[in-house]
């Protein structure tokens, strides 16, 4: 497999491993040279004789019940490496994990068999005033990030609503975020990384320094080129208002509602971020405004002429952006608790042109059809443009969705966790598998499917090509010049040519 040798750490001396080139998985074996890593250290590992690889394994998402080789928490890049090493070593697939999010599992491996390099020990997070760079590590969820970067001056970075959601994922799939159509995604705000290749070596990646890995990284990143360990990212000074609005229209007006969100978008003004919600029995349309309510109210009004009829309720609030972070952050930025229902299904598409009238209508056929009474159906649809389409960064494996109008992400959730059939989980996914079919059907967007690799989809036709684009081929060199032997995979992972 490999024609090198490597070394761990074991309570601080080198310990050599030769790679074998008929290296096959050996679980018994990397534990092993996990403990041997571990020594006296504060890290964590855990395996499956562990008392708490139960629960240890998990992701947000509890509908995947993968059973990973181990889980490794590094304290710091040596032991990040070292377990890398371990892996190449035995021929295990190694899968970073940041928050756990991942709509499909990917950040507990996304099959069995996996060691998860778990970075939440990876905690910290510095502002550089002078500059407005912050130096965070891979660990961080927005939560923390959103209020320490606050108490530093009052600066706010571009990312999502989610406070338990991790930055590393999310800033190396795009990363969209409440002020994006200001300040453009995460990802374009990324001044550099530190990245552990897939032969231990610490690899320092910006815009001067490995200038192809950092152009994959921001927008194809996630998971498939090595363990990244902290990211520097350009902050801004927050506003001194922020504004946000609730406003709510029954589910009946959908198609007028959707085609004004849809018309008023573009020509919004860049301080305008705006997520419209759609549920079996109404329609929220949420707006976080940069500037004073006056101005936000001018703005809205523009939004609001082109919708019949008057909305069931509006909510106007002016504050700080924390507060603006807070509420969307269903009014915590605590960023370690698990929120709402945990066995789900999302999906996505990305429109450059506005949605159909039919494909208006099987939104609402399936808001309408609810497996059961206790699940969550949502449709989102999110708009897009502004600075996403000018980012002021050098050019990212990203680029190829610069210039859509919307996205748009439909989910469910649910409670009950059998999976036996005549259950309610079986309904769920089909539900979510029927709605697809159809939507992608009737998607006229141009010639393929297009869809945000953040909200990735195990079962979406030609997946490379709807999240990358033409991007794909040179994605897929970069790989083989980092990660030559597919050390770093997972189910959706970049494939090597």
């Amino acid at each position: 497999m490999f024609a090198q040798r490597a070394s761990s750490i074991v309570d601080g001396s080198p310990i050599v491993y030769p790679f074998s080139e008929a290296a096959e998985a050996h679980p018994t074996g990397l534990i092993a040279c996990l403990q041997q890593i571990k020594g006296g250290s504060s890290s964590i590992l855990t395996a499956p004789s562990s008392k708490a690889y139960n629960t240890d394994r998990l992701g947000f998402n509890l509908r995947f019940n993968y059973k990973p080789a181990a889980i490794f928490h590094p304290r710091s890049e040596d032991e990040g490496a070292a377990a890398i090493r371990c892996a190449a070593i035995h021929n295990v697939a190694v899968v970073p994990r940041s928050g756990g999010h991942s709509y499909e599992g990917y950040g507990i491996g996304g099959k069995d068999g996996a060691l998860i390099i778990d970075l939440n020990l990876f905690q910290k997070i510095a502002m550089d005033t002078n500059t407005g760079i912050a130096i965070v590590a891979a660990g961080v969820r927005l939560g923390d990030l959103y209020t320490k970067v606050w108490d530093a001056g009052q600066y706010l970075i571009p990312a999502g609503t989610c406070p338990t959601v991790g930055i590393g994922g999310l800033a190396l799939g795009g990363g969209l975020g409440m002020v994006g159509r200001k300040y453009g995604l995460l990802s374009d705000s990324i001044v550099s990384m530190t990245m552990i290749d897939a032969n231990g070596n610490v690899q320092e990646v910006n815009a001067t320094s490995n200038i192809d890995l950092f152009w994959a990284l921001r927008g194809a990143g996630a998971g498939s080129y090595g363990l990244v360990t902290e990211f520097k990212i350009q902050a801004y000074k927050a506003p001194d208002k922020v504004t946000t609005f609730s406003i709510i229209y029954p589910l009946r007006t959908y198609r007028s509602a959707i085609e004004a969100f849809g018309a008023w978008g573009p020509s919004a003004a860049d301080d305008v971020m705006a997520v419209m919600i759609l549920k079996p029995s109404s329609i929220r349309i949420n707006v976080n405004f940069l500037g004073p309510k006056e101005q936000a109210q001018e703005t809205i009004n523009t939004l609001l002429n082109r919708i019949p009829g008057k909305p069931t309720r509006i909510k106007m609030v002016e504050g700080t952006w924390l507060q603006a972070a807070i509420k969307w952050g269903s009014g915590t930025l605590n960023s370690t608790a698990w929120e709402g229902s945990r066995y789900t299904q999302g999906r996505s598409l990305l429109y450059r042109t506005p949605l159909s009238t039919n494909e208006m209508d099987i939104i609402y056929k399936y808001l309408n059809y609810s497996p059961d009474n206790d699940t969550i159906t949502r449709v989102l649809i999110d708009v897009w443009g502004g600075k996403i389409d000018r980012p002021s960064s050098s050019s990212s494996a990203f680029d190829n969705h610069r210039g859509v109008l919307y996205s748009i992400q439909f989910f469910i959730a649910w409670n009950d966790p059998s999976s036996t059939s005549g259950s309610i989980g079986p309904k769920c996914l089909k539900w979510s598998t029927d709605f697809a079919k159809e939507i992608r059907a009737a998607y006229r967007s141009g010639h393929n499917l297009e869809a945000y690799q953040n909200y990735i989809e195990r079962d979406l036709p030609n997946w490379l090509h709807a999240y990358y684009g033409n991007n794909v081929l040179r994605l897929q060199q970069i790989k083989k010049t980092f990660d030559p032997q597919n050390v770093f995979t997972f189910p959706q992972a970049i494939p090597l040519p």
